[in-house]
């Protein structure tokens, strides 16, 4: 049987004529184009599969999300694939310029502006960029309806996966700066759809550093779990190790967000209680980010300064916040300064600790800095001026007065003021019931150990009695029980 391209060969070679002679059309040349073959060659198939020599049930090839028979008999046409790679040079431009608006106005949304590339479905990696850009100008509602419908197209695409987690974990990044509001049911939503879509990442590409140093900002930052984010910064820490050169130079643009996870690494770890093991990852994240800085130099060198703070190395805890101060820029970080006091008081150097904490402005001293700034000038015996601070840091902290109250108790049982402290103790106690609904077991103690001072025994057991039912290991409880015994006798 004559294929159809030796029918077209045929039809269109006719038999040349003489120079001269006209074209005639005789019974001989005609016979010489079989019919019957031409009309084989482009008659319908047989309806009869097994006559073709085909398989009869399309259920039958292999058929997945890399080939499918359409694909095959239709691929995509150039001029959609030329169309595409237009669009996305251009969308690329623009990223470089940071033109996101220029490219909301032109590819947004992609059915209007880019409608042969939906009806050919090559839209996906418009959709994409088109959602990075909203992103970019926090319309994050309509950048996560973008990735959305990519991802309902695309499940297994481990790009798609990740810039979804991106995305919605980013705005909720804009939430907490107070960048935009969301509900407390919409950031739960955004929750879910982060660690759904970071998962399904790591799941895919679980080699990758960026998802996972990510998903641990999303759990330490963001649900102030770290306890669940310490695995993953620490898994995106191995998989960078794990590569080789070629490797990691293939993957350059993951090394800051290693270093990063270093860096948070270290943090979870001394809160965690092993310096040790957060100065080692510090000292790293140092050593590999000395030339871009990647995480500021006053971060970074508060970090060492608190490890060493924490280890007892005070003279390297007090080298590490000296340069952390002078490398903030003439702007005097209040937590560096706070920490930095708090290392002098421990080299019993309070006056030049109070010396530096006047380089904070008044305003700008936040409850935890004056909680030093109090313990400072009581190390310098003037206590009237340590009650002071903290009664004005009451009138403004509506979340922790009540342990600015109890110091204000302490301060107060120390100058035999015990009227004071049991009021003050009192206050704290009432103060945490109404926020939290719970008692509060600093404000017991000190209420019972300045009513036994003031001869009050009963009532310095009662108060003893309801701190051992809601807390019974609290400190120095027993020696307290055996003071209001001995007084009660």
């Amino acid at each position: 049987m004559p294929s159809l391209g030796s029918v077209a060969r045929v039809i269109r070679t006719p038999e040349t004529p003489r120079k001269g002679d006209a074209f005639k059309s005789d019974k001989s040349a005609m016979k010489k184009l079989d019919m019957s073959g031409i009309i084989s060659a482009i008659a319908p198939k047989s309806s009869n599969s097994a006559e073709a020599g085909t398989p009869g049930d399309t259920a039958q090839l292999h058929q997945d999300q890399f080939l499918t028979l359409e694909e095959l008999i239709n691929p995509e046409s150039n001029l959609i694939k030329k169309a595409r790679k237009r669009s996305l040079d251009d969308i690329f431009e623009m990223m470089r310029n940071n033109q996101w608006e220029n490219i909301i106005a032109l590819y947004h949304p992609v059915e209007e502006k880019a409608p042969d590339l939906v009806a050919s479905e090559a839209d996906l990696p418009i959709r994409e960029k088109v959602a990075f850009a909203l992103g970019q100008l926090n319309r994050f509602d309509e950048a996560i309806d973008q990735l959305t419908i990519c991802i309902s197209r695309e499940p297994d695409n481990f790009h798609t996966r990740s810039s979804l987690g991106y995305t919605a974990y980013n705005s909720l990044f804009a939430n907490k700066n107070r960048e935009i509001m969301l509900t407390p049911q919409m950031k739960a939503e955004r929750i879910a759809i982060a660690h759904e879509n970071f998962r399904k990442a790591e799941e895919l590409r679980p080699e990758t550093v960026t998802c996972y140093y990510r998903h641990g900002m999303l759990c330490s930052k963001i649900e102030d779990k770290p306890e669940i984010a310490l695995p993953l910064f620490r898994k995106a820490c191995e998989n960078w190790e794990m590569m080789d050169e070629n490797q990691q130079t293939a993957h350059h643009q993951e090394k800051k967000n290693y270093i990063k996870s270093l860096y948070r690494l270290g943090s979870i770890l001394l809160a965690e209680g092993d310096p040790n093991a957060a100065l080692e990852r510090i000292n790293t994240c140092l050593e590999l980010d000395k030339d871009k800085n990647h995480i500021s130099l006053t971060f970074k060198y508060f970090a060492l300064g608190k490890i060493h703070f924490h280890l007892g190395n005070h003279i390297k805890a007090k080298e590490a916040l000296v340069f952390a101060l002078q490398s903030s820029k003439g702007k005097a970080d209040d937590f560096v300064v706070e920490l930095l006091a708090r290392t002098l008081l421990a080299l019993k150097n309070p006056a030049k600790a109070l010396e530096v904490m006047q380089n904070v402005p008044e305003h700008l001293r936040r409850p935890y800095f004056r909680w030093t700034e109090s313990d400072v000038l009581c190390a310098l015996h003037r206590f009237r001026d340590a009650e002071q601070v903290l009664k004005a840091s009451t009138e403004k902290d509506m979340r922790s007065k009540h342990k600015t109250l109890i110091r204000l108790a302490k301060i107060c049982y120390l100058q035999h003021k015990f009227a004071d402290a049991a009021a003050n103790a009192e206050a704290a106690f009432n103060f945490f019931q109404r926020q939290w609904g719970n008692p509060y077991s600093d404000g017991l103690f000190w209420q019972a150990l300045a009513n036994l001072r003031m001869n009050r025994p009963k009532k310095a057991e009662t108060l003893a009695l309801e701190l051992q039912e809601n807390c019974c290991n609290y400190p120095k409880l027993d020696l307290l029980m055996a003071n209001i015994k001995m007084q009660k006798e």
